[in-house]
Order: C-alpha cells, then structure tokens, then sequence
C-alpha cells in the first residue's frame, strides 16, 4: 500500500558511514546509520526486510552489470 511509507528527507549512505543494526522482536529490526549522537534510523518488520533485501540484490546484480558493461571492475 503506498499509504504504508512516510518520508521526510533525503539520505545518502556511503562505504564509510557507520551502520548498526538492533534486532527488537522476531518481527521488527531497527537500522541506524551515522553516529550514534545524531543517527538516521528507520525499521523494518520481517516481510518488508525480505523484500527490501531481495530488491537490494537486484540492484546490485545490475550495478555490477553496468560496470561490467564499462570494464570496470565491481567493488568488493
């Protein structure tokens, strides 16, 4: 349902941005990323986690496709 996501800002993750993980029941995880003074957090139930993480691989798979397009070789 679209009604299901609420965002009120734009975030970019890079390679070094600490990231932590906090599970709270069998069906809810939270992330935090940044310090831990002033962290963006959001949380996931298990479903949406799954979904996200199989969205996540696909994205990947097609960025490495693209960098294998330019010869370059993907980052480890």
């Amino acid at each position: 349902m679209a009604g299901d996501l609420k965002v009120s800002s734009y975030v970019s993750i890079r390679d070094r941005c600490p990231m932590r993980f906090r599970v709270n029941s069998s069906d809810e995880v939270e992330f935090s990323f940044g310090g831990r003074n002033d962290p963006f957090e959001f949380e996931f139930n298990a479903a949406a986690l799954r979904e996200f993480l199989w969205l996540g691989s696909k994205a990947l798979e097609e960025m490495t496709t693209q960098d294998e397009e330019r010869g370059q070789a993907p980052p480890i």
